[in-house]
């Protein structure tokens, strides 16, 4: 089944690999040198900006259903170039990718995937004179809230360090003469909120530190899934947080907790145990959002 915009609300979606070739290095974008209209080589400037041309970006795209050992759905996908029905977006550490959707999507292409965000940013900018929009993904390691922080938590700092990669990818395509606007991005606290509501709540409970982590409280584990699904002259982009949370249940004898009508405690004691871990058999979609 296609990922649509009713699955992505309810079967986790994690993305596994594919296929795109390896960027050439540039120092700095070619002054006063206009961009071809169908690039030939992936370009990557300044070991900061990787620019993916649409038709390298092509993908044919694979979905494992979930199992009973992963009940994640895992999306990868092989290069076609300029046939595959999806087009990907790859990640690096510390730097920004970009890749340009043409609206109305190609013919063939019906989605947009890009790797696993569980810190990065996500950005969507119009084109002046065209229908057509860039997207980014971009990443840093740099000014990390620490362990003990909840899921949807970053700091200002990091925002900073990715709002600028933005900026300077932006400024590369300026070279070129491609005028660009912001409009519309999705960070950390936007996606990984629900994960955030769940650790939380199972802290609420009483919940201490899971048999995985060991963080000395319960820890949202998972990831978020972004991709772009063709409607008409224009894509609608969608955020997925799947997962599930690493915790410990408090020990309470079982007679107590059947005295106090604690069913569903003494039922998971029972059969579980008091180790709830970050097993990928028990993820499931905690949150979900549209990307204006």
């Amino acid at each position: 089944m296609p990922v649509t915009s009713h699955s992505i609300k309810h079967k986790p979606y994690v993305v596994g690999n594919f296929q795109v070739p390896a960027a050439v290095n540039a120092a700095v974008p070619p002054v006063a040198v206009p961009a071809p209209a169908v690039p030939t080589v992936v370009t990557r400037y300044r070991n900061l900006h990787t620019i993916y041309p649409t038709n390298l970006a092509r993908n044919t795209l694979t979905i494992a259903a979930a199992t009973t050992t992963d009940a994640r759905n895992r999306l990868s996908g092989t290069a076609a170039v300029g046939a595959g029905n999806t087009i990907f977006l790859k990640y690096f550490d510390d730097e920004i990718t970009s890749v340009r959707l043409p609206c109305p999507a190609p013919a063939g292409v019906n989605l947009f995937v890009t790797d696993t965000l569980t810190g990065c940013k996500f950005f969507v900018d119009t084109i002046a004179g065209s229908t057509d929009l860039m997207v980014y993904h971009a990443n840093t390691h740099a000014h990390s809230a620490g362990a003990g922080a909840d899921c949807d938590v970053q700091t200002l700092l990091a925002l900073g360090v990715l709002d600028q990669l933005h900026q300077d990818a932006v400024a590369d395509y300026a070279v070129h003469g491609v005028v660009l606007n912001n409009h519309a991005d999705c960070e950390k606290q936007t996606y990984y909120g629900a994960g955030g509501v769940a650790e939380r709540a199972k802290r609420n409970q009483g919940r201490t530190q899971g048999p995985v982590f060991q963080a000395g409280q319960a820890v949202f584990a998972g990831g978020c899934t972004i991709v772009g699904i063709p409607n008409g002259a224009s894509w609608d982009f969608y955020y997925q947080v799947y997962g599930t949370v690493d915790y410990a249940r408090p020990d309470i004898p079982i007679i107590n907790a059947l005295i106090k009508f604690k069913w569903n405690y003494t039922h998971k004691k029972i059969w579980e145990g008091l180790d709830h871990g970050a097993d990928v058999d028990s993820m499931k979609v905690h949150g979900w959002g549209t990307i204006p």
